[in-house]
């Protein structure tokens, strides 16, 4: 899928815009400041209604404005959809108004990444549900309730209700609920598994392989009543605990992402230089797995990936990124690029803060 065009309305520093980025790779050229983040984010906007960047939508609003606007188009084979979006400021928080596209997807990468690997346990499983989502629309749904029931028995646990039946019912409830997520996360994880290994042959991008593995804080199995059964023995068995602490121990919301490069523990002892590296590549196996699921290609969006990268592994990267259906990609220097790729110039200001260069480089 593509986006043939986008227009923006006082959305961040962008008072008016109209792009209309180039199928294939897109490169968004210019120092820092000048808003290649804001243009990336708000084609993010249009293809899912939030911000890649934060939680906060009312932070998309320029200074001064009551609202931002998102329009455009989203194309996937000979369908066309159009997309209007408003985000109006109310307060502190913000109100998204109009109708997304359904089939909509986006790969995006962004300094936040760079949390998979040196950030807490929450980061990676942040990274594998929404990636699960991608894929599976339902696990949005299944984890929405899976939190709910988990926040009713941990206030029952703050109560200090560990005995009797009070507890019984939302003990089930998490157990049941906790094992279509973790099947869920666990059909993703296969689903990436996959491509770490096709990427790797690839581009070359890391010192060695990448391996993935979940870490359940209970047994994994593979039947989903089994499942349900062992997280349930597994709450029992920490029941005392929890009680004393007030939450519960056990379950997805506990578990953790594995990842291991060259056989080693990434999280604990990847460089610098390879971790921005790796999150790129755990950002970039989404899309393989996304095209095998759903049948056609995201959008990528990602805002400086060409960092802490050499000059071979550049252009294997862009070579990569020109094979795709759409890549919009951010840059401070103009790096040489493959002959098909749109190259644009970003600055602040002005009714057309993003103007092609002329001609396309290396053409």
């Amino acid at each position: 899928m593509r986006i043939p065009w986008i227009e923006i309305i006082d959305f961040r520093s962008y008072p008016r815009l109209r792009f209309q980025p180039e199928p294939g790779l897109n490169v968004l050229l210019g120092p820092n400041g000048q808003g290649k983040t804001n243009l990336l984010e708000a084609l993010g906007v249009l293809l899912t209604g939030r911000s890649f960047r934060t939680p906060r939508l009312a932070e998309l609003p320029a200074w001064g404005a009551e609202r931002a606007q998102v329009a455009g188009e989203v194309a996937r084979g000979g369908v066309i959809r159009v997309v209007r979006l408003a985000i109006g400021r109310q307060g502190p928080r913000a109100e998204l108004e109009g109708q997304l596209c359904p089939w909509a997807r986006a790969v995006t990468f962004c300094a936040p990444d760079l949390g998979l690997l040196s950030g807490p346990p929450q980061a990676r499983r942040a990274y594998l549900d929404a990636f699960a989502a991608k894929v599976y629309p339902a696990h949005a749904v299944a984890l929405g309730r899976y939190r709910a029931a988990l926040q009713q028995r941990g206030r029952l646990l703050q109560q200090g209700v560990g005995r009797g039946a009070a507890l019984e019912p939302w003990d089930q409830q998490v157990a049941e609920l906790g094992a279509t997520v973790l099947g869920r996360r666990l059909q993703a994880l296969e689903a990436l598994r996959g491509e770490t290994q096709t990427l790797s042959g690839l581009l070359e991008l890391l010192p060695g392989a990448v391996e993935l593995e979940y870490l359940a804080t209970a047994p994994l199995q593979a039947d989903p009543l089994r499942q349900a059964e062992a997280l349930r023995a597994a709450l029992r068995a920490r029941r005392g605990e929890e009680v004393a602490r007030g939450l519960t121990l056990v379950g997805p919301h506990r578990d953790d992402l594995g990842v291991r490069l060259a056989g080693r523990d990434a999280r604990a002892y990847a460089s610098r230089g390879e971790q921005r590296p790796l999150a790129l590549f755990l950002r970039l196996a989404e899309v393989g797995a996304i095209v095998h699921q759903l049948g056609a290609p995201p959008v990528l969006l990602l805002d400086d990936p060409l960092s802490e990268l050499d000059g071979a592994a550049r252009e294997r990267l862009l070579a990569w990124l020109e094979g795709q259906e759409q890549a919009v990609v951010s840059a401070t220097d103009a790096p040489p690029l493959p002959p098909r790729a749109a190259a644009w110039e970003v600055w602040r200001g002005g009714v057309a803060a993003a103007e092609p260069l002329g001609a396309r480089v290396g053409a």
